[in-house]
C-alpha cells in the first residue's frame, strides 16, 4: 500500500475515495488525498480499471490521470483496448498518451 504523502486541491474525475472528506465537511473545499510510494513502481493508466463508465467519462478519467501522472513526474504506461503504451516519462510521453486519448474510437 502506498503511504500517505499529501493532499492537493480536487480536479474533476479525482477517484471519490481519495477526497478528503473530513476536510470538506470542516468547509474546507474540496482536497484530494495523494499517495506515493517506491517512486520506481510504474503507473498503469488502464482503460479497464473503470468498468462501469460510459466512454466520455472513462477517456476524462484516463487524461485527469496522464495529466495528474505527468505533474508529479511519474513514471506511467497507458493501456487501451487493443492498444498499449509502454510507460515512460516526459512531455512526448505525455502528448502522446493524450493522442491515443483523442482519437480512441477512430477508424483508421
Amino acid at each position: 500500500m502506498d503511504d500517505f504523502v499529501g493532499l492537493r486541491p480536487y480536479h474533476d474525475g479525482d477517484s471519490p475515495r481519495h477526497i478528503n472528506w473530513k476536510a470538506f465537511a470542516r468547509e474546507q473545499g474540496l482536497q484530494t488525498k495523494q499517495f506515493g510510494g517506491d517512486r520506481s513502481e510504474r503507473l498503469w493508466i488502464d482503460w479497464h480499471s473503470l468498468p462501469e463508465m460510459e466512454t466520455e467519462a472513462r477517456l476524462s478519467r484516463l487524461c485527469r490521470g496522464i495529466l495528474d501522472a505527468c505533474d508529479q513526474e511519474q513514471e506511467f504506461g497507458l493501456r487501451l483496448p487493443g492498444f498499449e503504451i509502454s510507460p515512460a516519462r516526459g512531455q512526448n510521453h505525455r502528448h502522446n498518451c493524450l493522442a491515443a486519448l483523442a482519437l480512441f474510437g477512430e477508424k483508421g
